[in-house]
């Protein structure tokens, strides 16, 4: 008989973000499958990267308003400057359906002696599941501001599925005060052949990607009773305040590089 392989023999797209991240929670047929990418998609690392280091001055600037509680949805791998990590004094929430990422979460967050962290095994598009986890309800106080943050996530959920309705469902549970921090990938500033290598790739790992604009990605942020905060709906490597700029990376990194937009809103 064949053998079988076990997971672990396979590449999982967790783990190689997570080394395109620097992180350590990776295997090597994760790193030969990454290499693979890079031949297909060059930039595709900087772009990983240049979309943790929004969502790291995203999570500061939400501390910077005071906020101290985050539900991190579609969060991928807990390593790598991950959100606990760049808010250690507010208490986190990740969201995630996949069971890799549950095994790796489970093992890293039980590694955190605050109890300030607690993983979730749910879907995005079922915000009741991810809302009324006990999980959630024990850590996250939704009578005050959450940070919710979803970053690179909403383009793997699909026009038929309806995102725009699910995202609402997700803010009107929020206090006023409360962000949503977003980012999603976006051909906009991307040339035809990168287009078509992107659409290789996905097509290759069996996986959906929604192409949207930056008006369709604006309106998962820019709604009634919600401000977007400056400066707008920008390239992921533009989005700065000015507490914060971007950094040398960012302005280093081009548009089609990021491939994507970034967006915080506040709820009035």
């Amino acid at each position: 008989m064949p053998e079988t392989k076990t997971p672990d023999q396979f590449p999982h797209a967790a783990r190689i973000m997570d080394y395109f991240l620097g992180g350590s929670e990776n295997l090597p047929v994760d790193r030969a499958a990454a290499d693979g990418i890079v031949k297909l998609l060059p930039g595709g690392p900087l772009g990983a990267r240049a979309n943790r280091r929004f969502l790291n001055r995203a999570v500061r600037t939400a501390t910077r308003r005071g906020i101290r509680q985050f539900l991190d949805i579609g969060s991928g791998i807990p390593a790598a400057e991950a959100t606990h990590e760049v808010a250690p004094e507010a208490k986190v929430v990740y969201v995630d359906n996949d069971p890799v990422v549950g095994d790796i979460a489970r093992r890293i967050l039980g590694e955190n002696p605050d109890a300030r962290t607690a993983y979730v095994d749910a879907d995005f598009r079922d915000p009741e599941a991810v809302l009324t986890a006990p999980a959630t309800k024990e850590l996250l106080d939704f009578s005050e501001p959450v940070a919710v943050v979803l970053g690179a996530l909403l383009h793997f959920v699909v026009d038929a599925e309806d995102p725009y309705a699910v995202v609402e469902r997700y803010k009107k549970a929020l206090a006023p005060g409360s962000l949503v921090i977003i980012t999603h990938s976006s051909p906009d500033y991307v040339s035809a052949p990168v287009r078509a290598a992107v659409d290789e790739l996905y097509t290759n790992l069996r996986v959906d990607l929604a192409s949207r604009s930056r008006a369709e990605i604006t309106r998962f942020v820019d709604t009634e009773g919600w401000t977007v905060l400056a400066p707008g709906v920008v390239s992921v490597n533009e989005w700065e305040t000015e507490e914060e700029r971007a950094s040398d990376a960012d302005y280093q990194t081009n548009r089609e590089d990021t491939a994507g937009f970034a967006a915080v809103a506040v709820r009035n």
